[in-house]
């Protein structure tokens, strides 16, 4: 046989015996059953439950701030003057009751040039007498009473009104207005020696001392109130559908000490974009609260006791999962509830939409996941 001839054959055979064999294979491995697959299962994990308490709850809204006095003023000199020394003097800490004279600059030459000048306005008036007697009879005796009040070292008293242009017209030519409003614009001036507390306060700061020379223009130094005090302070616009005017404030010092209450007086009307916080005032009033802890400048912390809120339960933040929805436990299995969170505070979240019969994952699980298996054991 031709050698070329005979190595076909056997490429041939070869073919054959490969493509046989694969058949064989084929044939054997489709006639092995295949073994069940079955998932493991998962074993159940105990877990603590807490029955769901539904009730009324005071929402309990975080703040703090600073403490300022309602009242507040800059004192200021109109007129140059000597601080006069002895008395009351106005000093860092010096208490003043309204109206009190705080300050009494050193008024003597002004006062004298003041009697000076009623003396003759006096003088004027009293040479005028006898022509307003013959040309005006009928307001003769009211000039002539007018005359006999003027005091020289007191307040001019109120002019006479004349009956008529003609009167008005005889004064005015005698000069008698022109020095009356002079005399008054002077004693006007007199009074600016005088600086009286414009409401019950306390000096928190002086740049002058008694017996030292104070300009016109000079601040003098400070006067803030005691009694009624404001908060400000900036609040999430998430408590802002809880907090109202009205609602009570308890302040607490960093001892966490109640040292004064207030009240929710304003709310701003404008939440900051970039903060998402609105402004919020809580007013102290002395008629009705006690407030001889609280001082100006001072820092304080307390919280807002708003309305209560009906039908709610109270849970951890943390167990408010995304999507509020909170872990309930059902038949040996997790259930993911969906809830409304109505009130959030730092640790506490106040939701709705759980029943009683309900009985909450009470612990956090990283790994829970909807239909989880569970052996509930009460956390009681």
């Amino acid at each position: 046989m031709h050698p070329i001839l005979k190595s076909a054959l056997r490429f041939a055979l070869g073919a054959v015996i490969l493509v046989v064999g694969i058949v064989v294979m084929k044939g054997l491995i489709s006639l092995k059953e295949e073994l069940p697959v079955s998932d493991r299962p998962t074993p159940a994990r105990a877990v603590r439950v807490l029955p769901v308490e539904i009730g009324a709850r005071v929402p309990l809204t975080p703040v703090e701030g600073r403490v300022e006095a309602r009242d507040r003023a800059d004192i200021m000199a109109e007129v140059t003057g000597t601080l006069q020394m002895g008395g009351k003097e106005f000093r860092e800490g010096t208490v003043f009751q309204q109206g009190e004279t705080m300050m009494q600059l050193d008024d003597r030459e002004v006062r004298l040039n003041l009697i000076s000048q009623r003396s003759q306005f006096l003088q004027l008036l009293s040479g005028q007498l006898a022509d307003l007697h013959a040309d005006f009879p009928e307001s003769g005796a009211a000039w002539s009473a007018f005359s006999d009040s003027v005091d020289v070292e007191g307040v001019l008293p109120t002019l006479p009104m004349a009956l008529s242009d003609r009167e008005r017209l005889f004064v005015a030519n005698r000069g008698i207005l022109s020095s009356y409003h002079a005399i008054r614009a002077a004693e006007e001036r007199l009074s600016k020696y005088t600086i009286r507390a414009p409401f019950d306060g306390i000096v928190a700061a002086t740049t002058v001392q008694p017996g030292g020379l104070v300009r016109a223009g000079q601040l003098a130094g400070s006067l803030i109130g005691q009694g009624e005090f404001e908060v400000k302070t900036a609040l999430h616009s998430r408590y802002l559908s809880t907090v109202q005017r009205g609602d009570t404030v308890l302040f607490q010092n960093e001892m966490g000490q109640t040292i004064g209450t207030a009240k929710v007086h304003r709310i701003s009307g404008m939440v900051d974009p970039s903060t998402q916080t609105a402004a919020v005032y809580c007013r102290t009033f002395s008629s009705t609260v006690a407030s001889s802890n609280l001082r100006d400048g001072q820092f304080v912390s307390g919280v807002i006791r708003s309305k209560a809120l009906a039908d709610v339960a109270v849970v951890p933040n943390a167990w408010v999962i995304p999507g509020q929805k909170i872990f309930t436990v059902e038949d040996d299995r997790l259930v993911a509830k969906s809830v409304d969170v109505v009130f959030r505070s730092r640790t506490e979240s106040m939701i709705q939409g759980l029943g009683s019969e309900d009985w909450l994952l009470g612990e956090i699980l990283t790994t829970a996941f909807e239909g989880m298996p569970v052996a509930p054991q009460s956390a009681e």
